[in-house]
């Protein structure tokens, strides 16, 4: 992946507990004011006695509960605050733990009395027949995951209503219905301050065509000449960025990811801030899921099979390649490694992702 600055000078935050101390104090201090906290100090003395009487306790590792949830949880009551009706957005790869992040949110929001609502992307899968007539003869052999599945439109308009002042009307999805494939199971409505989206491709944009076929060219020297004058330097940086192990199949379908990702931008526009939860490695995604996947078969007896599973995971790595569309803009990065702990907390300006304006676009918060 990109590299991400870290400041190996600065020390871990010594005020918070000792099993968290795993990133840079000063970018995360920066983040804790981008959710209105002026005296970190006290905030964690005052976490500390609130989570001593929370049970169970959170099963999150301290390095991410302190470095990304509960700075996450104060930027939405910061929100709510604020009197209007927001969306915030949560990005980050398959298996990185968002489910279980949701449901930490909705209980301490609970705890505080706060006036928030959660949903995911996948709560906007087309209806079973729609999707599969979007899905068929995709390379990866899947029924949901890739740009195209969604129904963004649906999502988009159902949220301006709200805002407006209505009721929030969102549908829910089951991924257990239709053996394994999943469909909509009903309908969540209600009025909250703040609505808690998350999924893997929030806030990609698509790439301009002519850039796309540059980086899917296999001559470096042919791509350049389409990007001369100032364009050159970045499609040289961006050739290198080109991913591995893609089949003849695959590559003829990025086009198509990339067409679909226009119709989430009404969507993303409705975004007042953008999270992201980055992997170390790209390749960490894979593990994840696989891992889940297991423990799923431990707790229930049941699981995708393999195969399915596989396809499920490589159409989120390889229908939108991490290097070309995840660098987004977002307000905040949490960086992960293999075990899923906090390994930097900041700004995103601050982490050095390379922003997908490079691929002469922007994210959804601009």
């Amino acid at each position: 992946m990109s590299r991400v600055v870290t400041d190996t000078d600065s020390a871990a935050p010594l005020w918070l507990p000792e099993p968290a101390r795993m990133f840079p104090e000063q970018p995360y201090r920066d983040l804790l004011a981008i959710g209105g906290v002026t005296e970190p100090v006290s905030w964690v003395q005052k976490w500390k006695t609130q989570l001593a009487h929370l049970s169970p306790a959170p099963t999150a590792h301290p390095s991410l509960l302190w470095g990304g949830w509960l700075p996450l949880l104060e930027r939405c009551r910061q929100l709510v605050d604020s009197g209007e009706r927001h969306v915030l957005g949560l990005n980050g790869p398959i298996g990185a733990g968002k489910s279980t992040l949701l449901a930490l949110i909705t209980r301490l929001a609970r705890e505080l009395d706060l006036p928030i609502a959660v949903a995911s992307i996948d709560d906007l899968y087309l209806p079973w027949t729609e999707r599969k007539q979007a899905m068929a003869g995709n390379p990866f052999g899947v029924l949901r995951g890739p740009p195209g599945s969604h129904d963004p439109a649906l999502a988009q308009a159902a949220i301006a209503q709200w805002r407006r002042g209505g009721t929030l009307v969102l549908p829910r999805f089951d991924k257990r219905l239709r053996q394994g494939e999943g469909d909509r199971c009903g309908q969540w409505q209600g009025e909250p301050q703040l609505l808690l989206l998350d999924g893997w491709l929030l806030g990609c944009r698509e790439i301009p065509e002519a850039t796309l076929q540059a980086l899917l060219s296999s001559e470096s020297d042919a791509a350049e000449k389409r990007f001369a004058g100032t364009h050159s330097a970045t499609a040289d940086r961006l050739i290198s960025l080109i991913p591995t192990g893609f089949s003849a199949e695959e590559q003829a379908w990025l086009p198509i990811w990339n067409c679909h990702l226009k119709s989430y931008q009404p969507l993303w526009q409705e975004l007042s801030a953008l999270w992201q939860l980055r992997p170390q490695r790209w390749s960490l995604a894979r593990r994840w899921r696989f891992q889940a996947e297991a423990r799923q078969r431990r707790l229930s007896g049941s699981a995708l099979p393999m195969e399915r599973l596989e396809g499920l995971v490589r159409s989120c790595l390889y229908s939108l390649p991490p290097n070309w569309y995840q660098n987004l803009s977002a307000e905040a990065v949490i960086l992960l490694d293999s075990r899923r702990r906090c390994l930097w907390s900041g700004p995103g300006p601050q982490a050095d992702l390379h922003p997908q304006s490079a691929l002469e676009s922007s994210s959804a918060t601009g």
